[in-house]
């Protein structure tokens, strides 16, 4: 299985690095101080199916993901719940509340939580104290009067590297500056980072007690390389995975942090590009970010829906959401219910060998090369189309593929029944017959009628079809 990796800018071949162990994927986690946004939810999508298509492909998958419950946006949410004297505990209450939606969340996607290793950074403080102080020892970090930091310029001085994420030249023009305290800052703010920040009134009563770094808490680079020198028994990584968001700082700066132990860091890297609303970037003062719960609050289908919309779009590309996409896509995970139900149980391949041979074969090609999953979905349509293809194979196909695209074919909740008035049919009954003879004014009237009575009515490649408003 090959992915274009964003540090070689190349497609890579993925394996572990001994070929008896298992693949090793790690994943930046959710900041859990409110809900993920859909943005997010599709760079969980795509390491999500990155992990399938490993699997599918013969791999056995470990597959890591932190959990940031302590970082600024943490920390500053536990306060406005909790107030000026918040604690520790408190923190662990407020970032629970968020982890377990996340988790349910995910379940709604048809990620499985239980394929994944979750490692709250709460739950590792000392393990990242002494990794920071082996930086301090290497001359890679230093401390000051409100923190301990990384320093870019020994790091480049001996690594040369810094910033090749983002792309050769990355540094060219640009001058290292004093030092940054925030955990997110922009390109054009490059400075030395905190990996341990003194604590300060701004941070209530959230801190941790070290004797050389002081009373403070770990700044956010840190500990994702902590998390991934811990998971992985101090070995090279062999995918990470993220949103573009995260190239640089984040994930330029765990390289850093990471290199002075083991080169390289992680083999290879993913990351999923952003999700636009209507055209435009997410943004609260456009009142456009949305949560998982906007989409399933609108319909119960509509977690598989999303992920079904997602599929559709390479991960490397921009998506651009809309109302009416995940409306389409929803119409479209229902038809497909609905024809895979259709298809007769016969346990015998009647169908030649080389028909089920040829399906599974394109299949898989589209998925080994660079994660091709919307020609996999378009795959799945040619197959459904197929006259040649008998029930029997067709099922048996479906069963053996949705592993991978985790659309729940085999086990997907029944569509609620509607119960349609003898007004309402009789309403669809002339709906029907004014479009056969494309009296389509009087269609249109009909439609409106019928929606007056809480119904929806859809025109499908198979004809009239309605659903509940």
């Amino acid at each position: 299985m090959k992915l274009y990796d964003t540090l070689s800018k190349t497609d890579k071949e993925l394996a572990p690095k001994n070929p008896e162990d298992k693949f090793n994927l790690y994943s930046c986690g959710p900041t859990v101080y409110n809900f993920a946004h859909i943005g997010n939810l599709r760079s969980f999508l795509f390491a999500d199916s990155i992990r399938r298509s490993l699997e599918y492909v013969g791999n056995s998958v470990d597959w890591v993901m932190n959990i940031t419950d302590v970082d600024d946006k943490t920390i500053k949410g536990t306060i406005a719940e909790f107030g000026p004297e918040a604690t520790v505990d408190n923190l662990r209450t407020f970032t629970t509340k968020y982890l377990d939606i996340f988790l349910q969340e995910l379940q709604s996607l048809q990620i499985d939580t239980a394929s994944i290793r979750f490692i709250r950074v709460a739950d590792v403080i000392p393990q990242i104290q002494e990794y920071i102080l082996k930086l301090v020892e290497k001359g890679y970090a230093y401390q000051t009067e409100d923190g301990t930091y990384f320093n870019i310029e020994k790091y480049q001085q001996d690594f040369g590297d810094y910033g090749q994420l983002v792309g050769k030249g990355f540094l060219e023009g640009k001058k290292v500056g004093a030092r940054v305290k925030v955990d997110e800052y922009e390109k054009d703010n490059l400075s030395d980072f905190a990996l341990w920040k003194k604590h300060t009134s701004e941070d209530a009563n959230i801190y941790w007690e070290h004797l050389t770094l002081g009373k403070g808490r770990p700044g956010w680079h840190i500990e994702c390389s902590v998390i991934n020198d811990i998971a992985f028994k101090h070995q090279s990584t062999d995918l990470h995975t993220g949103g573009v968001d995260l190239v640089f700082p984040h994930h330029t700066n765990e390289i850093a942090q990471s290199q002075p132990f083991y080169k390289p860091f992680s083999h290879a890297w993913a990351h999923s590009e952003h999700l636009q609303i209507d055209g435009k970037k997410m943004a609260k003062r456009d009142g456009n970010v949305y949560a998982l719960k906007d989409l399933t609050g609108k319909h119960p289908l509509n977690g598989l829906a999303f992920r079904y919309l997602c599929l559709q779009t390479d991960f490397h590309k921009p998506m651009n959401f809309t109302w009416e996409s995940l409306e389409a896509a929803n119409t479209a995970l229902e038809r497909l219910y609905r024809q895979f139900d259709s298809l007769e149980l016969g346990k015998k391949l009647h169908t030649a060998e080389n028909a089920y041979e040829t399906y599974i074969n394109k299949f898989k090609s589209a998925v080994e090369e660079d994660l091709n999953l919307p020609k996999a979905l378009a795959i799945v349509w040619e197959l459904l189309a197929d006259a040649q293809v008998e029930d029997s194979s067709k099922r048996a196909i479906l069963l053996e593929i949705d592993p991978v695209l985790g659309l729940n074919l085999e086990h997907h909740s029944p569509a609620v029944e509607l119960k349609v008035t003898a007004e309402v049919q009789s309403l669809l009954d002339a709906r029907k017959q004014a479009r056969a003879t494309k009296d389509f004014s009087k269609s249109d009237e009909l439609r409106a009628q019928i929606e007056a009575q809480g119904f929806e009515v859809l025109d499908t490649p198979e004809g009239q079809q309605i659903k509940a408003k």
